[in-house]
């Protein structure tokens, strides 16, 4: 066991009261939920035949561009086949000859190629085109399909009612049209579509031009902002309600679209003028909303659950105009469709932040109790019985093989205990930082803003702006299942009249998995009323801690305002006062508090290597006091503080794989 000690005084903490329920209700009142149940009702998935997290594929697709006939979709028998070209633009990556698409087999006939492509094969559900040269890294070029889709249902394009629409994730592109159909490999699209003069229809990006030819309606939409294949869509209908509200973007003024298709009978409105309150509280969070317009539309019965948040605009099931629902699917667009998943195993980037944001918009009107009651009802589901799966959030296998839908898509896994990592992540780090990092990652135009990202890159960037590797935490909570639980003991030392040291012996007994590291806290209260909250980070099980006072404690609860939500906890006031064998070897600062020049006093019980350091609160290492040999017994290090600013540091000792602290705290 490894032994710590932490000389604090205590300082004042408001303790907020809380409830911690399960809410029976809950699944009905949750965006994630109703996104969670359309995504594993789905029927679109295919597995695919290589995974999509290669840095380098041998082309990389630019654009789409599609010609699409769709005229006849519209009226009974509401037929499903279309005629389409498609010019695909690539860029070589390998030397190649030819390229492969997916294209699914009893959706797609393939009728001809062209452009470079001179030749084609369709088996297995892969589409090959022979080139008309052999294509050097770098080269930019254009093949054209001409397609037919069968009249065939096949869970990606729907046609009825005077409906059509298309419906993707997590495979379901290559099923409507010719595509490179991995997340990894987002591309710019344009469409042209030709419909009946009574019907709407909306896509990804701008409204370029709709043009009226006789009796026919010719639509053109653009995106130049790369969209993976999954978040392509169409959405139309005959005599379609909508409305269009604008968004004031700051950086330059630009009012902003945001298009509302609704039914006979529904009035988006309420949501319509939140969501541009959400807009504005989402980027004061996330970095500027990123597209040209945004947009939501209800569908027909077929679109039984939840929404789909296809890049600037979302689908949702009829009259789903639900605050929950429209901030979840809104806060996809920067996370899931600006920055998309570089594999499926990384789809907790995508669900995890926008049932996070749920609750982070519900902050923005009832502060952070209102969402911190969310996020605990977040895992409350996750910790119920019988509805945690027992896997982990991030699978790597996941890269290769895409689970199915009912596990892709998991409610208790991929959408709540995701959301709980993201906000322990902002119990761990502060809200300065916290919210820094979500920022930056944003707003990070070499790397993330508008391309993919993979775990690891996640990672990385939040260590970077946090200034400390934060692997230690999201690696063990996301690669591994379950969760901790926590059974600890803790008993009050009385030293002298004006020291009490407090004893704290954290310990996880979870049988199906390992040790979850984790920045843990007690709260201390005494008798004059005053109280503490101590924060300490427990990365061995069985840690043992000592944290000593200048006052008698009377009382102590472990994460009493149940910040650390994925968990399960006992705490034990033990009866055995031998739970930490008391040490010889100590570290203390003199004077303290200070203002110029302190000491650090150590106690060494043994001859050994010995570093001492200062850290601040948020754990950052400041100076470093000491690193070498120290005999065993007394001795006395210089602190220089003038350098430092006014505030609270934390002196630690290393010796012997033990780690002692002690709290300065500067007054200049």
């Amino acid at each position: 066991m490894k032994n710590h000690l932490i000389v604090l005084t205590s300082v004042t903490f408001f303790l907020f009261t809380f409830t911690n329920f399960i809410n029976a209700q809950f699944e009905s009142e949750s965006g994630a939920w109703y996104c969670s149940q359309k995504k594993q009702h789905a029927h679109n998935h295919v597995n695919p035949m290589m995974g999509p997290n290669s840095p380098v594929h041998s082309f990389d697709v630019l654009k789409y561009t599609m010609d699409m006939d769709l005229y006849n979709n519209f009226d009974s028998p509401y037929p499903h086949d279309f005629t389409s070209d498609i010019v695909v633009k690539f860029k070589v990556d390998s030397t190649l000859s030819s390229i492969e698409l997916n294209a699914y087999q009893n959706s797609l006939q393939i009728n001809s190629v062209g452009l470079a492509g001179t030749a084609f094969t369709h088996q297995n559900d892969m589409l090959e085109i022979t080139l008309d040269n052999t294509y050097q890294p770098g080269d930019i070029v254009e093949v054209s399909i001409d397609y037919y889709h069968k009249d065939v249902y096949d869970g990606a394009f729907y046609s009825g009612s005077g409906f059509i629409f298309t419906d993707c994730e997590p495979e379901g592109a290559r099923r409507w049209f010719p595509c490179w159909d991995k997340p990894s490999d987002k591309a710019a699209l344009e469409v042209t579509a030709i419909v009946p003069s009574s019907v709407r229809l909306g896509s990804n990006g701008v409204l370029v031009d709709s043009t009226f030819v006789g009796d026919s309606l010719y639509y053109h939409w653009r995106s130049d902002n790369p969209i993976a294949t999954y978040i392509m869509v169409l959405t139309a209908k005959k005599n379609y309600n909508l409305d269009i509200y604008y968004w004031e973007r700051p950086s330059d003024s630009a009012m902003v679209p945001f298009r509302f298709y609704y039914n006979n009978g529904e009035n988006p409105s309420t949501m319509a003028n939140m969501s541009l309150d959400m807009c504005d509280w989402f980027s004061d969070g996330y970095g500027e909303y990123p597209f040209e317009k945004n947009g939501f539309a209800t569908l027909s019965s077929e679109f039984q659950w939840g929404g789909m948040e296809n890049q600037t605009l979302t689908s949702l099931c009829p009259n789903c105009w639900y605050e929950s629902l429209v901030a979840h699917e809104f806060a996809h667009q920067w996370f899931g469709d600006m920055i998309s998943p570089g594999t499926w195993a990384d789809l907790w980037l995508n669900e995890g932040f926008a049932s996070w944001s749920e609750k982070y918009w519900q902050e923005s009107y009832g502060g952070y109790m209102t969402y911190l009651s969310g996020i605990q009802g977040n895992a409350s589901y996750y910790l119920a019985p019988g509805n945690n799966p027992g896997w982990p959030i991030y699978n790597p296998e996941w890269i290769e093989e895409t689970p199915p839908n009912s596990t892709l898509f998991n409610y208790a896994i991929t959408y709540m205990k995701s959301s709980c990592v993201i906000h322990q992540f902002r119990y761990i780090v502060g809200d300065s930082l916290f919210f820094e990092a979500i920022n930056q990652y944003a707003t990070d135009t070499v790397n993330f803003k508008h391309k993919t990202a993979v775990t690891e890159d996640f990672v990385d960037k939040m260590s970077d702006v946090v200034g400390e590797d934060m692997g230690w935490y999201f690696y063990p909570w996301l690669e591994q299942p379950n969760h901790p639980v926590y059974k600890n003991e803790y008993y009050f030392n009385k030293i002298s009249d004006e020291q009490w040291d407090v004893h704290f012996l954290a310990t996880q007994i979870q049988t199906k998995a390992p040790f979850f590291p984790m920045v843990l806290n007690i709260y201390v209260a005494f008798d004059d009323l005053s109280d503490t909250t101590v924060r300490f980070l427990n990365m061995e099980n069985e840690e043992e801690f000592v944290f000593s006072f200048e006052k008698e404690p009377i009382y102590l609860a472990f994460d009493n305002t149940n910040e650390i939500v994925l968990k399960q906890a006992t705490l034990i006031l033990s009866t055995d006062q031998n739970i930490m064998d008391e040490a010889v070897t100590h570290i203390s600062v003199h004077p303290n508090p200070v203002s110029g020049q302190a000491y650090a006093i150590i106690d060494l019980e043994d001859n050994g290597e010995v570093l001492i350091e200062v850290f601040d609160l948020a754990g950052k290492p400041v100076k470093q006091l000491w690193n070498g040999m120290k005999d065993k017994g007394s001795h006395q290090i210089a602190i220089e503080t003038t350098n430092l600013s006014k505030g609270i540091y934390v002196c630690r000792m290393s010796f012997q794989n033990k780690s002692y602290y002690s709290k300065i705290i500067i007054q200049h």
